[in-house]
């Protein structure tokens, strides 16, 4: 078996539980409380800060491109989620905040989390033992 193999076999065991995780999230956070994923990221950085963050404070805290922020934070302001105005200073920038709403479905989406992330723990353990040394090739067999 070459090194290339060995590698790739080493990164799958690392990302298919990972996606595998996150696909179970997506469906949950979906169901239950109509956000996604990239949803929720955004309003966990808006929950850890109080008042207006700027669009591109945002776009550095998560892994999305502008675009696609700027569409997501407009579906979440569409569900009343977040609140969008531009910044008075610099017409072309906007700041969001979390509404009321937002923080509640926030609250209960970061429940829902955590117990996918229990769940899926308690099938196969902690999803840090998969990026230790040795235990990918365990974790993939």
């Amino acid at each position: 078996m070459t090194e290339a193999v060995r590698a790739l076999e080493r990164w799958l065991g690392i990302s298919r539980p990972v996606q595998a995780i996150a696909s179970r999230l997506e469906a949950a956070l979906a169901q239950r409380h109509a956000v996604s994923l990239s949803g929720y990221e955004v309003l966990s950085v808006l929950a850890a800060r109080h008042g207006w963050t700027l669009m591109v404070d945002i776009c550095e805290a998560v892994d999305l491109s502008q675009p696609r922020l700027s569409r997501l934070v407009a579906q979440l302001a569409d569900e009343v989620l977040v609140e969008r105005e531009r910044v008075e200073v610099d017409g072309r920038a906007f700041q969001v905040r979390l509404t009321r709403k937002g923080r509640r479905v926030h609250g209960a989406a970061a429940a829902t989390l955590v117990e996918v992330l229990k769940q899926a723990e308690a099938a196969s353990g902690p999803v840090s033992e998969l990026l230790r040394d040795g235990s990918v090739e365990a974790a993939s067999d």
